[in-house]
């Protein structure tokens, strides 16, 4: 059976910069990318009929960030280039319990045997695994294509990736796929380290290292991606802060915002990099100044 895309992929891919016209090699990087998240973001239902099984993928992403959005739009775009049908549908709402209080963007696809094909045979999983809790068996990746392997790896990090605006580093949660994963950064000559983090393997990259990758796809356009940039992209005091940079980081510092927000705060103004170590001395400061305040200054009377 041939594998066609969608009619309305060719229009989106455009839309969207990912490509001028439908290719083969276009088709097959859409399909690395819709892997990398199907192994991270997207819930799997297996279905068993009298006559053959399918699988049926599912996303949901937060409305805390707009940008998921596309994001979604995206990985339908790419399911399309390769025959799979993927839609919006009605989006979650805030959850009684709060844990979803801005509710979520979701997309669901058709019930395809193509889809349970790539369960088992490309992700090297059977019935009653999952990827949360099973690691997949894609020794092939590692061999795979540079620009292919790369496609997976930005699935993976658009889905469960982060950016740390402290430590200026990019995180991928790798859980339970750490050993393939290093295999793959290993072969595309990657600098990176694996760390535990909240209890999860997790790989960290320099911002300057996965912005060169880049490890966030560019056509997703992530908050993620965004951020990533104005690290790698921002100003850097070395030494003593000009004076009208201590000042507004005094003034964020009094209005109580904490230190991740402040740090934010500067890089979206006026795209420079501080870190929460370097508002200590700002606290420090401010705190003597509360304290000489309340306990007053006494001078000797004649």
């Amino acid at each position: 059976m041939r594998i066609r895309p969608l009619r309305f992929s060719s229009h989106e891919a455009c839309r969207l910069h990912f490509a001028r016209r439908i290719t083969l090699r276009a088709r097959m990087l859409a399909f690395a990318y819709f892997l990398g998240v199907m192994v991270r973001d997207m819930s799997k239902g297996r279905y068993r009929g009298r006559i053959r099984s399918t699988m049926q993928v599912s996303l949901k992403l937060s409305m805390r960030h707009r940008s998921n959005l596309r994001f979604g739009n995206f990985v339908a775009l790419c399911a399309g280039l390769f025959g799979i049908k993927m839609r919006r549908v009605r989006d979650c709402g805030p959850t009684p319990t709060g844990k979803s209080d801005l509710g979520a963007y979701r997309w669901s696809s058709q019930n395809s045997e193509l889809l349970l094909w790539i369960f088992e045979k490309c992700l090297g999983l059977s019935e009653g695994q999952t990827t949360t809790s099973n690691s997949i068996h894609a020794e092939w990746l590692v061999g795979a294509p540079r620009r292919f392997a790369i496609c997976f790896l930005q699935g993976l990090a658009d889905s469960d990736g982060y950016v740390d605006i402290n430590k200026h580093e990019i995180g991928i949660v790798v859980e339970p796929n750490q050993t393939l994963v290093r295999a793959i950064l290993t072969r595309l000559h990657v600098r990176f380290r694996l760390a535990r983090i909240r209890n999860q393997a997790t790989v960290v990259l320099s911002v300057k290292e996965g912005c060169r990758l880049p490890v966030f796809s560019p056509y997703a356009g992530t908050h993620k991606s965004r951020l990533a940039r104005k690290l790698m992209d921002a100003q850097r005091f070395r030494g003593r802060w000009p004076s009208w940079l201590r000042r507004e980081v005094d003034a964020l510092v009094c209005s109580g915002l904490p230190s991740g927000a402040i740090v934010l705060a500067i890089l979206d103004r006026h795209g420079v990099a501080i870190r929460s170590q370097h508002l200590r001395q700002s606290r420090d400061s401010i705190s003597l100044q509360d304290r000489n305040g309340a306990e007053g200054v006494s001078f000797p009377v004649d």
